[in-house]
């Protein structure tokens, strides 16, 4: 019996025997065995080989590409627009309030001018004096150091001014050109780019001490770093410190979106890392400052510590104190989270919690400490808005300027553009129009807010625009009625009719002209029966009585008389248009214009007859100070000297005895013209002095009837403007062909004090003979006097 043991022997009687092994067997698994693992070693090997050689591809790949990015990084810097800077001289009108607040614009602070941007204001015996710090700037007709200067006030006059360093008399100085707008690319984005020797040491310290701290000496990301926040963040309950270094959100800006995922952090991590391996420090650091996202105005995105410190203190980089360094790095953590005028507190609560950082960095001591964290958020000096003040008058910068210009070159080629706005202007008339508005819709029960206006100011002499409003809301940026509305213009064509009169020599200011109902004729197939305002019929009337009562029967018989296309053509060319075919109710304000258009018209009238196209820019240079572009002035004559003399007189009685006598400056010398249209649907009135012409218009943008005229409406609105601002008496010059009369209003007849309570003075053709007035007994003696002599002679 054979039996096998546990071994696997197998037991007989003969012994036992030992058991055979499978050698074959064994020698072959072994030998796939092996076979297989170099197998999987191989694949492995080339596994790894293939997703080397892929991820090396990659780093090369990514470092050609942030290389050659960040090597060839030109930002797009948008061209700068300025406002007239104001100008300093012994003898200038200017209170010194007035001084004070033009030097707040500008982000100048009171106190001890060690340094510019500062000034000190000390009232003395003489008057009240200012010394200033003025910052260097670079001019369109060249370049100023920063300076110190001593100026004294007195009675709202400079009454010295001299460079402080010699203590000598200078002519004049002007303050900085204050920044009112950019043209920055279709992207949006906007910065003021900064050399690393622009930057405080305040800030890029402080912006290493709170932001990454590790900066210097990590190699793009720091893994203590991640691991410190994680921890600090894990024990607060909420994110109180950011992972990321300098150079990863540098990565973040430049290159990358906002999507969270882990492909991208992975892909951060390693930008930053070549970025740290191939550049500079201090060449990644200036690259944040001026790269970095920190706000949005309107459709601007602001980037950069350079255009930050303007837009939220007005002031350059350099002149930034402590909590304010501390504020705009608080708001780089998350601009709208940490906006300081949406939410406050928590903007004040973070820039205390960066101000302790600072001081534990040793970067400021601890009274500055003390001292910053008492500081206020100044509600009212953060995100000066710039241009977005004045987005009217920029619309007439961006229309010159795309004339000569792509958009490409002036939203990246850093030009500076130099404009023709007058800030301290500008802001009279917004005002004005504001205030005036709402006292008309309250005043008259109208509703509320609906009322719109525009009003156009510039220079009479040089057409140069000193202020544009488009629209009741400051800063809106939408329709543009200084340019957009056209609307009828009523009686404000009336000039234009009488301006053609005198040119045929055949009327004078004293002609009679017959305000009565037009007599229908035989060829329209229409009567065209014009009403005066009041309703009623006047007779025969002095021509200037009928301009400045705004007779519309007068007026109608005069440009029939004269002839509709020759006034049309007349038109035509003071308005440098084309000639097109008239009808009669053109001579009464049938022909619509925007308010723009109206002050063109009316510059001919206010300059003495002669014809400058209003102009916006001055001057562009480029970002070196080269000058590029300069507009000159243009003029042309359109009106002979003595029709313009008797036209302005007529403008001046208008103020005086018409139409525009219910001003609070009927007195004061100035020449003006009201203007309704048909159903009080739009109010108009233009006026000028020896220095401005402002043109108002009021309506509704429906084009449904305001229940306003000239004089209750759009004149109101001027009246509050002209409050603001000083108004000089129009100069009218003397004439060797004209003589000045002296005549009663209502008749037109010589006449004087005595016998007259409306007594006129207006130029006429030497020789012109003037009826005397009947109640006047020492003009009928000189009457006499004269017929005997003549039968004498």
């Amino acid at each position: 019996m054979t039996k096998r043991n546990k071994a696997g022997a197998t037991n007989t009687k003969a012994g036992v025997k030992k058991r055979t092994k499978p050698k074959q067997k064994t020698q072959a698994t072994k030998t796939q065995r092996g076979t297989f693992s170099k197998f999987i070693f191989r694949f492995t090997v080339l596994c790894f080989a293939f997703i080397f050689a892929i991820f090396s591809g990659y780093l090369i790949y990514l470092d050609d590409q942030i290389t050659g990015t960040f090597k060839g990084r030109l930002w797009s810097i948008p061209a700068r627009v300025y406002a007239q800077p104001l100008e300093l001289y012994a003898g200038a009108q200017i209170q010194a309030d007035e001084l004070a607040l033009e030097l707040g614009r500008l982000g100048y602070l009171r106190g001890v001018p060690t340094h510019p941007g500062s000034y000190s204001r000390a009232f003395t015996a003489e008057g009240q004096k200012f010394d200033i710090h003025l910052r260097a700037f670079q001019f369109a007709d060249g370049y100023r150091e920063a300076i110190n200067i001593s100026l004294l006030i007195s009675s709202a006059q400079i009454k010295s001014l001299h460079a402080a360093a010699n203590n000598t008399n200078t002519a004049l100085i002007r303050l900085e050109a204050p920044v009112i707008g950019s043209i920055f690319p279709s992207h949006g984005e906007d910065r003021i780019i900064l050399a690393p020797a622009d930057v405080p040491e305040l800030l890029t310290q402080s912006l290493i001490a709170v932001e990454d701290h590790n900066f210097l000496t990590h190699k793009g990301f720091d893994p203590v770093g991640i691991l410190r926040a994680a921890w600090v963040n894990l024990r607060a309950g909420e994110i109180k410190q950011g992972g990321s270094t300098l150079t990863q959100q540098l990565v973040k800006s430049y290159f990358l979106n906002n999507q969270r995922t882990l492909s991208r952090k992975l892909k951060e991590l390693l930008m930053a890392i070549i970025l740290d391996a191939r550049f500079t420090k201090e060449a990644l650091l200036n690259a944040y400052i001026n790269e970095i996202y920190i706000g949005q105005d309107g459709s601007r995105a602001v980037h950069g510590f350079g255009l930050g410190a303007q837009y939220y203190f007005n002031k350059p980089v350099s002149e930034l104190a402590a909590h304010e360094v501390a504020l705009l790095i608080t708001i780089i953590r998350g601009p709208s989270y940490y906006n300081p005028r949406r939410n406050p507190s928590r903007a004040l609560e973070r820039r205390n919690r960066v101000l302790g950082q600072m001081l534990e960095a040793g970067i400021i001591a601890p009274a500055v400490h003390n001292q910053s964290v008492r500081k206020a958020l100044n509600k009212t000096s953060i995100a000066r808005k710039g241009g977005g003040y004045y987005p009217a008058f920029m619309d007439l910068v961006r229309q010159k300027l795309s004339l000569e210009y792509d958009l490409k070159t002036l939203s990246s080629h850093g030009y500076k553009i130099f404009t023709t706005l007058d800030p301290r202007v500008q802001e009279a008339a917004q005002q004005a129009v504001e205030k005036t508005l709402s006292a008309l819709e309250q005043r008259r029960q109208l509703p509320p807010g609906e009322l719109q206006a525009a009003l156009v100011v510039s220079n009479t002499q040089t057409g140069e625009l000193q202020a544009v409003v488009g629209g009741r809301e400051a800063g809106f940026q939408g329709f543009n009625r200084a340019i957009n509305a056209s609307r009828p213009i009523g009686s404000l064509i009336k000039p234009v009719v009488y301006l053609t009169a005198l040119e045929t020599q055949n009327f004078n200011l004293l002609s009679p002209l017959n305000d009565a109902p037009l007599p229908k004729l035989p060829d329209q197939a229409k009567h065209w029966s014009p009403q005066n305002f009041d309703g009623r019929v006047n007779g025969q009337v002095p021509l200037v009585r009928a301009m400045a009562d705004s007779l519309n029967l007068a007026t109608a018989h005069l440009g029939l008389k004269l002839g509709v296309q020759e006034v049309g053509s007349r038109f035509a060319q003071l308005t440098q248009q084309k000639t097109k075919k008239r009808y009669p109710s053109f001579m009464l304000g049938a022909v619509e214009m925007s308010p723009m258009q109206v002050s063109e018209l009316y510059s001919v009238f206010a300059s003495g007859g002669f014809h400058s196209p209003l102009r916006t820019v001055t001057e562009v240079i480029d970002e070196t100070g080269k000058p590029l572009k300069r507009y000159a002035l243009k003029i042309q004559q359109l009106v002979a000297a003595d029709n313009i003399i008797q036209l302005n007189t007529l403008l001046k009685i208008v103020m005086t005895h018409g139409t525009g006598k219910s001003s609070k400056f009927r007195n004061a010398g100035i020449a003006g013209k009201t203007g309704t249209s048909d159903q009080s649907r739009d109010s108009w009135f233009v006026s000028f002095d020896d220095k401005r012409l402002s043109t108002v218009w009021i309506g509704y943008d429906d084009n449904r009837a305001s229940k306003l005229t000239g004089s209750s409406g759009a004149l109101k609105v001027w009246d509050a403007f002209a409050t603001k601002v000083k108004v000089s008496s129009l100069g009218i010059p003397a004439s060797f062909s004209l003589e000045t009369v002296t005549v009663d209003y209502q008749s037109g007849l010589r006449a004087e004090q005595s016998c007259s309570d409306q007594i006129i003075i207006v130029p006429v053709p030497k020789g012109t003979y003037i009826y005397p007035h009947p109640g006047c007994t020492k003009t009928l003696q000189d009457l006499s006097n004269r017929v005997k002599q003549w039968f004498q002679k």
